[in-house]
């Protein structure tokens, strides 16, 4: 009992002395600055510097204000807004982030400087070989008749210039040489050179011509010969059968040269230019490189890809490409105008607007709209709402525009000066369940917040791009938002959305629409690609 007493002794001496102490020191003396404030008010001004504080909001509820320090109804300390940081002030911290230093390291975020320069991009698509259509020839008779006998009897034989193709037997052909006979045996130059010609025009070869002069009779069977050297690339007509002007006995193609079709996105369609170097490589043989320069473009927009094409002449002197090939295919693209550039990790591309985020330091990060230009694979151009200097988020970018996006409200993340952040909602021995202000917490605050929560987003692999239809095929992450483990399905792509980020095998984080489209798919809002080792 004594020891009790003399417990209870200590403790109220204690307290006398520092009520005492409390009312003769003034509360500037602490450096707090506000009586009202107690520790949250000391973390929050030591944080601001000598910034005014306008209000205090729950840092998971920005609607949640008070004029002074306290705990919101989730039991966390409110955290300041200082003048010029609110929301809509168009000041620089508009929708900001603040993130502990330790927490900034935690999730491996990176910066880059925006800087002037200029861009020569380069753009990388597929092509095909086709066939070179200045050196094809069709072969069809000037008169009608019958084929007698095919020379060249399978599509993919080699011919040279003036091989034998066929014999055929026309009752126009032999009238003609009857009248050249005739020609002949008048003596007059000027009608036997009209005869002559006459036979030229109906594709006598010269030296059946020749025979007629020296025999004085016609031919009865007239050579069809190759008027190139090439392949037969189609075959129309067999022995016996009986042909007409129009009726194509057979094709011919000069493979030597083959034509390299690319396709061009619409959008990289402004960086293209005749006499453009181009390189690329086979997919069946990938150590084969051609080049070459674009030697045409295409006028017209394919409205079904949104693509326009662009030709190229590579050799073939060998034979070993094929029409009906693929290849990669590397252009190089007009040198732009001087601009603003950054990564192009640093882009957050949406169906809306693009943006990136900004690095004001401190542990301070910003959203900020942007109007983007072209890109090259690595940077990408910033026409407006960026200036040189300015320092952008390239590497965990998409967690702080989540955060940024909460309500379009300022949300702090930083702990308390010298807390532990691991500890942060553990350290709350005053939220019971009892304690909780169910009051504030309505239905409709329920509802805000799954409004302005953090959209559906995952990582991912593309497997197929189809740009006509605007639907990718991804192998993703679980999607925790719609509670969906990894698989691999089909997604709409929102207009506006940059598809060239979606290439075969590209690793991407995407954001979607909460809502399925019409079709039933998912929509992508927002593609951003991935660093190498972040899809390792």
């Amino acid at each position: 009992m004594k020891r009790m007493m003399t417990m209870v002794a200590t403790l109220a001496l204690g307290a006398a002395l520092g009520f005492s102490l409390a009312w003769v020191l003034p509360w500037g003396a602490t450096g707090s600055g506000d009586a009202r404030g107690g520790d949250a008010g000391g973390a929050g001004e030591g944080s601001g510097d000598d910034k005014e504080i306008l209000y205090w909001v729950a840092p998971m509820d920005p609607d949640y204000r008070r004029d002074e320090p306290g705990k919101s109804p989730m039991g966390m300390d409110l955290v300041p807004v200082y003048a010029g940081e609110e929301p809509g002030a168009g000041g620089a911290a508009t929708s900001s982030v603040q993130i502990d230093p330790r927490v900034v390291q935690n999730l491996g975020i990176k910066t880059a400087d925006a800087h002037a320069g200029r861009l020569r991009p380069t753009i990388a698509t597929l092509g095909r070989l086709t066939v070179d259509e200045t050196a094809v020839a069709d072969i069809h008779l000037r008169s009608s008749g019958w084929v007698e006998r095919l020379v060249v009897r399978a599509t993919g034989e080699p011919v040279a210039r003036g091989d034998l193709l066929a014999k055929v037997y026309a009752p126009g052909l032999v009238n003609a040489q009857a009248e050249f006979i005739q020609a002949l045996s008048s003596g007059r130059a000027t009608v036997i050179e009209a005869a002559r010609d006459r036979l030229a025009s109906l594709d006598i070869p010269d030296y059946q011509i020749a025979r007629v002069e020296e025999t004085g009779k016609p031919q009865t069977l007239i050579d069809v010969i190759a008027p190139i050297d090439g392949v037969v690339t189609r075959l129309g007509v067999a022995d016996g059968d009986y042909v007409r002007p129009e009726t194509e006995i057979m094709a011919l193609a000069d493979l030597s040269t083959l034509w390299l079709i690319a396709d061009v996105f619409e959008a990289q369609a402004p960086l293209l230019a005749t006499g453009a170097a181009v390189t690329a490589r086979a997919t069946f043989d990938p150590d084969r490189r051609m080049s070459g320069r674009v030697d045409y473009i295409y006028p017209e927009l394919d409205p079904v890809t949104r693509t326009v094409r662009v030709r190229v002449e590579v050799d073939n002197a060998d034979g070993q490409l094929k029409p009906g090939m693929y290849a990669s295919v590397t252009i190089d693209g007009r040198r732009r105008a001087p601009a603003v550039l950054i990564p192009r990790l640093a882009l957050i591309r949406t169906g809306k607007a693009d943006r990136v985020i900004l690095a004001l330091g401190d542990g301070r990060f910003r959203p900020a709209e942007v109007q983007a230009g072209i890109g090259d694979g690595e940077m990408v151009e910033i026409l407006a709402g960026l200036k040189p200097g300015e320092r952008v988020v390239t590497g965990g970018q998409f967690l702080i525009d989540s955060e940024s996006s909460f309500a379009g409200a300022e949300v702090r993340l930083a702990s308390a000066e010298g807390a532990d952040p691991a500890a942060s909602m553990t350290d709350m021995p005053d939220m019971t369940h009892d304690a909780m202000d169910h009051g504030a917490m309505t239905h409709d605050a329920g509802d805000r917040a799954n409004g302005s929560a953090a959209p559906p987003q995952t990582a991912a692999r593309v497997v197929e791009v189809r740009p006509g239809a605007r639907t990718v095929r991804l192998d993703h992450g679980p999607i925790e938002a719609f509670a969906m483990p990894g698989m691999v399905m089909d997604f709409a792509v929102a207009e506006g959305v940059d598809m060239a980020a979606l290439t075969a095998d590209a690793r991407v984080h995407v954001i979607l629409a909460r809502q399925r489209n019409a079709d039933g798919l998912y929509v992508i809002e927002a593609v951003h690609p991935m660093a190498a080792e972040a899809g390792q």
